[in-house]
């Protein structure tokens, strides 16, 4: 019986589409990720394709950022 070879796929080859939200309280309007040293300066408001690992990243942020609020207005 011979070994199955397994294809390794590298998730910085797939790409995600993505559009980012313009800053509404006067903020920059663009987004940096970085993710084992490599550096992506997002703009927000228009669709751009990201690599995997970069929207994860993004993703998470915006995750914790939500988490954030609502722990702070369940204070108030």
């Amino acid at each position: 019986m011979a070994a199955e070879k397994t294809k390794e796929v590298n998730p910085w080859d797939e790409k995600v589409k993505i559009r980012l939200p313009k800053a509404t309280d006067g903020g920059d309007n663009y987004v940096i990720a970085s993710v084992n040293f490599r550096d992506y300066k997002i703009k927000r408001g228009v669709e751009v394709e990201v690599p995997l690992p970069i929207a994860e990243v993004l993703q998470h942020s915006f995750e914790a950022e939500e988490e954030a609020d609502a722990y702070i207005e369940s204070l108030m």
